[in-house]
């Protein structure tokens, strides 16, 4: 029997943490759980795609898929909670994907799951209104029922220097311009979910079912297409003004957690990791959790306050000669090194291609 989707794209994720890390790590990592340890994996092992792509798996589910990818043989157990890929289960896959792209080409999961939410909302919203408007029809039901996306719409087109019309004119010829400029999306993904002037809007149900995917498939296409359009629109605000406009009060970088964010405040003021602990009464681990996260997101973070030189460059050694992403196997071979200095230079290199 072939593996379908959600097949594939377990496959795909336990064969990019090979045995190094738990499923359980792919659980954090579906869930988008903002922990260090999940951020530093998914950009380790090149999974940033689906950070927060399937938030509502639960660990039984993910149990269950492993002991069927066993007993199909799949996967081969070679620690409690590790697996790796069998020779059936790579075959599988590569077959699997020489006709469906996984990830999706523009599914950014890390990148965009803080604005994914907020941009689908203000879109349908939009969509909706302005085909009740041009329609006459003021006594519709929002499709979009919360308070802060109903507020911040109010004030949007309040904004809006167009009449109902040129709105929705203007409206329709940027969506149609980006939803036809990349021709490995397809429009019907998102158009079959929106809601209008005597239209209703299919479920995610409903519209895998009507384009004949799984539930999963329908769901990462519908993340794929809603990543692209913040990516396109974000852009090329000049060519499309109106869509932009939806993500434009938002900021764009994911943040850092608050509790990180902290942290770098006082680091900024030129307290020192043991300081910091002792003021904020945290363990030692947690502060240098919080380094390492800063060393992912800030570009001019100065990774030797904390790294020397040398030791990094035998870290990075190590690390592309093996492919180990493992820090016990790096600290074996590099003599002097700590586990807080592995994990800064993995953080901070990790988007170099290993072996």
């Amino acid at each position: 029997m072939a593996i379908s989707y959600r097949d594939a794209v377990f496959l795909y994720c336990l064969k990019q943490i090979k045995d190094e890390r738990s499923i359980y790590s792919l659980f954090h990592l579906f869930q988008g759980k903002k922990s260090s340890q999940t951020i530093q994996d998914a950009h380790l092992y090149k999974l940033t795609p689906f950070f927060r792509a399937l938030p509502l798996i639960t660990r039984i589910e993910l149990e269950t898929i492993v002991k069927e990818f066993v007993s199909r043989g799949f996967l081969e157990q070679v620690a409690s909670e590790n697996f790796v890929l069998t020779i059936e289960g790579e075959t599988e896959l590569n077959v699997f994907q020489k006709c469906v792209t996984i990830p999706p080409k523009f599914l950014e999961g890390w990148k965009y799951h803080h604005l994914t939410t907020l941009f689908w909302e203000r879109l349908s919203l939009l969509v909706q209104v302005s085909s009740n408007l041009i329609n006459k029809n003021k006594g519709f039901i929002p499709i979009q029922n919360k308070q802060e996306t109903q507020e911040w719409f109010k004030k949007f087109l309040k904004m809006q220097n167009a009449n109902r019309y040129e709105l929705a004119e203007q409206l329709y010829i940027e969506l149609t311009e980006c939803l036809h400029q990349e021709k490995s999306i397809e429009p019907a993904v998102l158009v079959l979910r929106l809601t209008g002037h005597n239209k209703i809007g299919l479920t995610s149900e409903q519209a895998a079912e009507r384009l004949d995917m799984t539930t999963t498939h329908y769901h990462l296409e519908f993340l794929n297409i809603l990543h692209y359009m913040i990516k396109t629109v974000s852009t090329m605000r000049n060519d499309f003004p109106l869509l932009s406009s939806l993500v434009q009060d938002v900021q764009k970088e994911v943040p850092l957690t608050l509790s990180t964010e902290k942290t770098f405040q006082l680091l900024d003021k030129g307290y020192v990791p043991n300081e910091i602990a002792a003021m904020r009464n945290l363990k030692m681990s947690t502060i240098e959790d919080h380094i390492v996260e800063i060393a992912l997101h800030v570009k001019e973070f100065e990774l030797n306050r904390y790294v020397h030189p040398d030791i990094e460059k035998r870290i990075m050694e190590v690390a592309s000669k093996t492919s180990a992403k493992k820090l016990k196997q790096i600290r074996d071979q590099v003599d002097g090194a700590n586990y807080f200095e592995i994990r800064l230079v993995l953080a901070r290199n990790g988007g170099q291609k290993w072996n």
